[in-house]
């Protein structure tokens, strides 16, 4: 269940109240005894406030937003270069699009304006990670008994604040961007220390831009990062530049088609990278394409989407269809397949026995 309330507070001033809570019985009818401690924790039930925030003007040209927000700096839909700020909920790789991912943050949000230019500055006091599959869930096997578990040392909320800032124009067919960020890395990587060895998030330096470009039936969309700080299990930090192309057109009746690709290269890259635990290419490629089409009306829409990890797909991807039918205005059902195709590098090295049949039934009231 998801529950989100709107307010209009005055012609100034707006606010949202948002949470979600879900319980999962397939646990209980399989058998609880099946699972690991740690799955049943995650997977069998959660509950969390959302989205919880004051929006409202300080003067004419000065914006101010505070409490658990969303902020979008990306472009894509499916793949993320600039959009670092929000981590994801990841526990079921692939199930559903970034923008039904981002976990909210509390932040301190101030918009300034001028013309066609708006400056952003952001401060994040709390630290929230991706929540990424546990040891004996689908995407995460258990490993071996007696293996050792290292531990996790996290960033503490209200100690170890990120910051942020993005200078935005937007024109006539045409936006463009400068970001910078001091964050977390959402994905803990393996530290060597002295007698075992324990997880850690890595400080990153973002600097970066962004543009999108609307010719007829097309659209153009660009982003392009540098990061600094990306530590390592075998070697020193290493720093990497991040670049994404994508394109939309729009010319069919009632259909969408994107293809998206990233590129991530590492600079300064040492062979001892490729092995385990850090599993490190010095290039990488993701693509994204999405079909999407609205039949009988927009009653029906259909969505396919394919995610590859390296242009021949040999560090794996992942495939979805989606149909959706809107039965009564307030009452949607939908039928979907989630196909995964292993690969050789992890995490998809061992995704290719999870493949799901999903169905849903919405109402919203």
């Amino acid at each position: 269940m998801n529950l989100q309330l709107d307010l209009d507070l005055s012609e100034r001033w707006q606010a949202r109240i948002e949470g979600w809570a879900f319980y999962d019985f397939a646990y209980r009818i399989n058998g609880r005894q099946r699972y690991t401690d740690r799955v049943l924790r995650e997977y069998e039930h959660d509950a969390e406030v959302g989205e919880l925030w004051l929006q409202g003007k300080l003067l004419d040209w000065l914006d101010v937003k505070a409490g658990r927000q969303v902020v979008i700096w990306g472009r894509s839909e499916s793949l993320r270069v600039l959009d670092v700020l929000n981590p994801l909920d990841n526990r079921e790789p692939g199930r559903v699009d970034i923008e039904d991912l981002r976990r909210p943050v509390s932040m301190l949000r101030l918009d300034a304006y001028w013309g066609d230019w708006s400056l952003t500055g952001i401060a994040i006091p709390e630290i929230r990670f991706d929540a990424n599959p546990v040891n004996g869930s689908d995407f995460f096997p258990s490993p071996p008994p007696g293996s050792p578990v290292p531990s996790e040392r996290k960033p503490r909320s209200f100690v170890d604040p990120e910051f942020a800032a993005a200078l935005t124009g937007i024109f006539s067919g045409w936006d463009v961007s400068l970001h910078g960020a001091w964050f977390w890395n959402d994905t803990p990587r393996l530290r060597r220390v002295v007698p075992s060895a324990r997880t850690v998030h890595d400080r990153l330096w973002l600097v970066g831009a962004g543009g999108n470009l609307t010719l007829g039936s097309w659209l153009f969309k660009s982003e392009l990062a540098y990061l600094d700080g990306l530590g390592f299990f075998a070697t020193n930090d290493k720093n990497r530049i991040d670049a994404l192309a994508g394109l939309e057109y729009y010319g069919f009746t009632d259909t969408t088609l994107s293809v998206e690709v990233a590129v991530r290269h590492l600079l300064r890259y040492e062979r001892v990278l490729r092995d385990a635990p850090d599993s490190t290419r010095e290039t990488s490629e993701q693509i994204a394409v999405r079909l999407t089409r609205n039949f009988l009306r927009e009653k029906l829409t259909l969505t396919l989407l394919a995610l590859i990890f390296e242009v021949s797909a040999r560090d794996g991807a992942v495939l979805r269809a989606d149909v959706d039918y809107e039965v009564f205005e307030a009452v949607s059902v939908g039928l979907g397949v989630i196909l995964y195709e292993a690969g050789t590098l992890p995490p998809v090295d061992g995704w290719q026995h999870n493949d799901r049949v999903i169905f849903s039934a919405k109402w919203s009231f």
